[in-house]
């Protein structure tokens, strides 16, 4: 089985062979440690590279190392940024998705202080969402990461990084995950304390039961369980671990990044970060972590000068809890009429694209596409196969005008391949590769290309921005928001062509990447007023009256994004699908450089 973990190193074989240590990268040194807790079956491959990230490493001494030659390297892994895992024919990378692959092909069993479900914690979900979308994630893959590096580069201190100071507050916080009753349930069942803490708070208020009975069908069992009207803050279930009371794969991610920092710290960081102190020195005791203890010993990190330092103040909220200043979809916008009146208003000549009524010269021949490949073999409801059959034929044919054969194509945001797959039949002499950041989603396009025997087909589990590779042709089909964004500033720094159904305008918003309006004609425009046709561009329901106006407002944003891709000397045009009514969202942006 191929099942391949490449690691970013900044020592050359001839130099590991003289001093038998090696320097990492942070994210090598805590997926080699990851590695070593669950002794993997996965093989480790160190990779040399020169990079900006160099100073920031840290030496490590490390034994039984397999270093890849560059010619040895496939395009696949050097496609992306490490640490990647090359499993078979698909590619995960980012650090998260790269420990959750080795976890599951751990070979040591279980740690009495994890739950039944082990390292990925329920439902096997621990660090699971991407870190677009979890704030939970980002803080262990690149929020504490780059807290490190700060530390490393400064030799005096005098404030306390604020990640640290977040971490400290969402340990004192309570466990706020979805399955905090069934946890309580589980505690309580092997836990007194628990049991009598809850029932002496029954005992001091009215309110409704905390604790009953149920009986099990076999009336031979009873079992307590806690009523889910409960406060969370009345269960005490605490954070003795960074996920709660279990031991999860977020403690061994973390947990080298903070062994940095606590020897950088020196006696100083226990009476800064009391509960981070206790959570370190709890992992650091347990026995099934001698090995990677022993492994971060002698880890070379410098020790700083702290001098009457402070300790900021931020948002006092848990790391699961919506952090303040993120974006919430479910509270968007909402605009008066007179708002979108006046932002339409705000549009001058020559910003909005003229509409190009594109005629389709061809059409897909449905019956000789295969099942796999084809969405009418069954798998929807017969009004949505239709409708999902003409939203890919649109984009299908869009791309076979402009496709060579050898060209490599990137399906971004793929979803279950739909629109990737059936592409790899119709151009077999093209390359295609499905990215999806959704295990389960990727698995089922997986599963459907083997049956077709398709051997034009890549899998990239991996957000966004961790593929760096170069490519022809990026594609996406109803990518959200502001991945439609990304997909196309990808596509502008790979000088590759684009097609680009966008959904969900009512989702922008501001991010560290980039600020609306996008282009330069688009300038004048406030954010507000940006905002507010966004908004009103998501009206575009069938037969109703404000769908025109919402058709314009979905043409204005698109418009913009057309704008900046011609200040990259691309020719942009945009269309619509037809018919129109296969779906609300019916924009096509086509750019060629």
């Amino acid at each position: 089985m191929n099942n391949k973990v490449f690691l970013e190193t900044f020592t050359t074989i001839e130099d590991y062979d003289s001093t038998k240590t090696v320097k990492l990268p942070l994210e090598s040194l805590i997926t080699y440690c990851v590695h070593r807790y669950c002794d993997s079956l996965s093989v480790l491959n160190l990779v040399h590279k020169n990079s900006e990230k160099e100073k920031f490493g840290v030496i490590l001494e490390m034994c039984d190392l397999n270093y890849s030659k560059d010619n040895d390297i496939p395009w696949q892994v050097s496609s992306c940024i490490y640490p990647v895992v090359m499993y078979e024919d698909t590619i995960i990378t980012g650090l998260c998705g790269v420990v959750r692959h080795i976890v599951k092909y751990r070979t040591s069993p279980q740690s009495p202080q994890e739950h039944e479900a082990g390292l990925l914690g329920f439902r096997k979900s621990c660090l699971q969402a991407p870190n677009e979308a979890s704030i939970w994630t980002k803080f262990c893959e690149i929020d504490i990461i780059r807290t490190v590096i700060e530390v490393l580069i400064k030799n005096k201190l005098k404030e306390v990084p604020a990640n640290l100071v977040r971490f400290e507050n969402h340990l004192k916080k309570p466990v706020r995950v979805h399955n905090v009753y069934k946890m309580a349930r589980d505690l309580m069942k092997g836990d007194g304390n628990i049991t009598e803490n809850v029932i002496k708070e029954k005992k001091n208020t009215d309110k409704t039961r905390v604790v009953k009975s149920r009986k099990w069908k076999s009336n031979k069992k009873k079992d307590l369980e806690i009523d889910c009207s409960v406060k969370i803050e009345d269960l005490n279930i605490n954070h003795q671990f960074a996920e709660g009371p279990f031991f999860t794969l977020a403690d061994l991610v973390l947990w080298p990044s903070y062994h940095i920092i606590i020897k950088a710290f020196g006696n100083n960081f226990q009476s800064l970060l009391p509960l981070t102190y206790n959570w370190y020195n709890y992992i650091m005791n347990l026995c099934e972590l001698n090995t990677f203890s022993n492994i971060l010993k002698n880890v070379n990190t410098k020790e700083i000068i702290i001098t009457d330092i402070i300790k900021p103040t931020v948002d006092d909220v848990s790391l699961y809890k919506c952090d303040p200043k993120r974006h919430n979809p479910k509270k968007r916008l909402f605009t008066k009429e007179d708002d979108i009146v006046n932002a339409l208003n705000s549009l001058s000549d020559g910003m909005e694209m003229e509409i190009n009524n594109r005629v389709l010269n061809t059409n897909i021949d449905w019956n000789n596409i295969p099942d796999g490949a084809n969405p009418l073999a069954g798998h929807l409801p017969d009004d949505r196969m239709v409708r999902k059959s003409q939203q890919l034929e649109n984009l299908a044919l869009a791309v076979m005008n402009i496709a060579k054969e050898g060209d490599l194509i990137v399906d971004f945001c793929s979803g279950s391949g739909h629109l990737g797959i059936l592409l790899a039949h119709l151009l077999p002499k093209c390359t295609i590769i499905l990215l999806e950041n959704k295990e389960q989603s990727l698995q089922r396009a997986r599963n459907r290309v083997h049956e077709l025997d398709l051997k034009n087909v890549y899998f990239f589990q991996c957000n966004l921005d961790f593929f760096i590779g170069k490519f022809e042709i990026g594609i996406a089909l109803h990518a959200c928001g502001i991945a439609s964004d990304l997909v196309m500033d990808k596509c502008l720094k790979a000088n590759a062509k684009f097609i680009i159904c966008p959904c969900c305008y009512g989702s922008l918003h501001i991010t560290d990447r980039f600020i609306y309006p996008r282009s330069e004609r688009f300038k004048d425009i406030t954010i507000d007023q940006y905002l507010c046709i966004g908004h009103a561009a998501d009206q575009t329901h069938e037969d109703h009256p404000l769908t025109a106006r919402g058709a314009r407002c979905m043409a204005a944003i698109d418009s913009d994004r057309g704008r900046l891709a011609e200040q990259f000397g691309y020719k942009v045009t945009l269309s619509r699908l037809k018919p129109l009514s296969c779906t609300p969202k019916n924009n096509l942006l086509i750019g060629v450089p």
